[in-house]
């Protein structure tokens, strides 16, 4: 289904009102084409964060006198740059603990155990390419205080794979009681929303400026990070 937005024709709304409400429940296979007759980029960038990701667009034909925008699922395409790659993988890494999670609180550690493990790995991927990876390549303002986007995402990574750890260290040593894990995958939860969506705002921006300014950086980066958040993938 293809449906088109013009935005001479939104009425009393803000140009973001209108075109996050019409995206807002886009679903798989859909599309919509937006219509503007000034630049709409930062306007799409702006919808996109506020759906954390959740739709993907790209500059049909480029005004003046107009601009035609296709907005789709994100899932209908390929990753296409550094920052959808890995906000991709930070919705996997979710989906993992999650169900990891699910069977915790209902006692099937059986079935949580192989899942976590996989969560586990997936996360040092993400974690390594961010830091080993990216990091020393975009250099960002450090404060000596390390209240900085780049230091809290640093702190944070050690945080979540410290607790991480905990809990293979306890299965290792035989400790696979539901009740007792819980807690630790209840500490694990908290922190991986708290950082991804302070990593997704206070970061990613940054990142993807950076990105768009320097496609240099972004060619070099975005193959290395695939080939490490992907591996293991059946599709690769």
């Amino acid at each position: 289904m293809s449906e088109t937005l013009n935005l001479a024709r939104r009425g009393a709304l803000t140009e973001y009102s209108y075109v996050l409400s019409q995206v807002r429940e886009l679903q798989r296979g859909e599309e919509v084409t937006l219509l503007a007759q000034e630049d709409p980029r930062l306007l799409m960038d702006a919808v996109t964060l506020e759906l954390r990701n959740a739709i993907y667009w790209d500059v049909a034909e480029s005004g003046p006198p107009q601009w035609s925008v296709r907005i789709r699922r994100r899932e209908d395409v390929e990753a296409s740059d550094l920052v959808d790659l890995l906000t991709r993988d930070h919705e996997r890494i979710d989906r993992l603990f999650a169900t990891a999670l699910h069977h915790t609180n209902a006692g099937d550690m059986a079935a949580a155990l192989p899942v976590f493990a996989e969560y586990a790995q997936r996360l040092r991927n993400h974690v390594e390419a961010e830091n080993e990876i990216v990091v020393p390549v975009i250099e960002l303002p450090r404060s000596p205080r390390g209240d900085d986007p780049t230091s809290i995402m640093l702190r944070e990574h050690d945080e979540i794979v410290e607790h991480t750890v905990m809990i293979e260290e306890m299965v290792t040593e035989g400790i696979d009681d539901a009740g007792m894990l819980a807690p630790f995958f209840a500490i694990i939860s908290g922190q991986l929303a708290k950082h991804e969506w302070r990593e997704e705002n206070n970061l990613f921006p940054h990142w993807m400026r950076i990105l768009r300014h320097d496609p240099t950086i972004a060619a070099e980066l975005f193959p290395k990070v695939r080939r490490l958040v992907t591996f293991g993938d059946t599709h690769r």
